[in-house]
């Protein structure tokens, strides 16, 4: 199976985790159709599924998060042979060649690689809310160097998660990064030794499963979609929030922890 989703049940959480993994290992787990496909479906599962908290995912093997796209099945992954009409719908209607790459998600999502982040694999990589790289990993627009461009998100996200200064040279040059450099300029939020990424990663979604959904929900929503409105209209967007919180039983079931002398730090 070309990608693995399983689902991983955490002691009074508010939902379970989802374990996306990549899995061809021997080709970089570089996406080919079936993969998309699968992509696909499980973007939508966990968008759509509210018994599911937290998304993580990763790449299979020792070497890579994700190669990209797979160049020697490009004709799966894009209609090649498409009529005017097509084309003309594509950008409106084609969730993406790596399947599901323009669905944005509102519920958490952790990315974590453990080696080559490249092309579209970074791309996807920059779907993460939370991204963990563990040392060794290293990043590029790989792409740059064969002339197939960004299409799943990568000139949407990077220059919002790294600003212009960071995320242009990335894209013009192509050029490899390695874990501590995509720290710094805020690729990356965490960086761990070597074989521990994916145990951080699930450390981090169990206990973001256990906090208060409702507040934190909205609160993700809100930073989402107000990121790029004008102040006003983003205040506005945020305000709408208050009372469908504070009237939903997770902040009721919140307070009433804190007020019995409960306390909970993020680890």
């Amino acid at each position: 199976m070309e990608l693995i989703t399983s689902r991983h049940s955490v002691d009074g959480g508010h939902g379970d985790i989802f374990e996306i993994t990549m899995n061809r290992p021997d080709m970089h787990n570089a996406v080919n159709g079936p993969m998309s496909r699968l992509f696909t479906d499980a973007w939508k599962e966990f968008r759509d599924n509210d018994d599911l908290a937290v998304a993580i995912l990763h790449g299979a093997g020792e070497k890579a998060f994700c190669a990209g796209a797979d160049l020697t099945a490009l004709e799966e992954l894009v209609n090649i042979n498409a009529n005017a009409a097509q084309k003309a719908e594509y950008p409106r209607t084609d969730s993406g060649p790596l399947g599901g790459s323009r669905i944005v998600q509102k519920k958490p999502v952790i990315t974590v690689t453990q080696g080559y982040t490249y092309a579209g694999g970074l791309e996807l990589f920059c779907h993460g809310h939370i991204r963990i790289a563990e040392k060794q990993a290293l990043f590029s627009v790989a792409c740059r160097r064969w002339g197939v461009p960004l299409i799943d998100g990568g000139t949407v996200y990077l220059p919002r998660l790294l600003g212009a200064g960071n995320a242009l040279p990335l894209i013009i040059t192509g050029q490899r990064i390695r874990a501590s450099r995509a720290q710094e300029i805020g690729l990356v939020w965490e960086v761990t030794e070597k074989g521990k990424g994916l145990k951080r990663a699930f450390r981090m979604a169990e206990q973001i499963a256990q906090q208060p959904v409702d507040a934190l929900r909205a609160d993700l929503e809100s930073a989402i979609t107000g990121m790029h409105l004008p102040i006003e209209e983003a205040l506005q967007l945020e305000a709408a929030n208050t009372y469908p919180v504070i009237e939903s039983e997770s902040m009721k079931q919140g307070v009433a922890s804190f007020n019995s002398g409960k306390r909970f730090w993020f680890l």
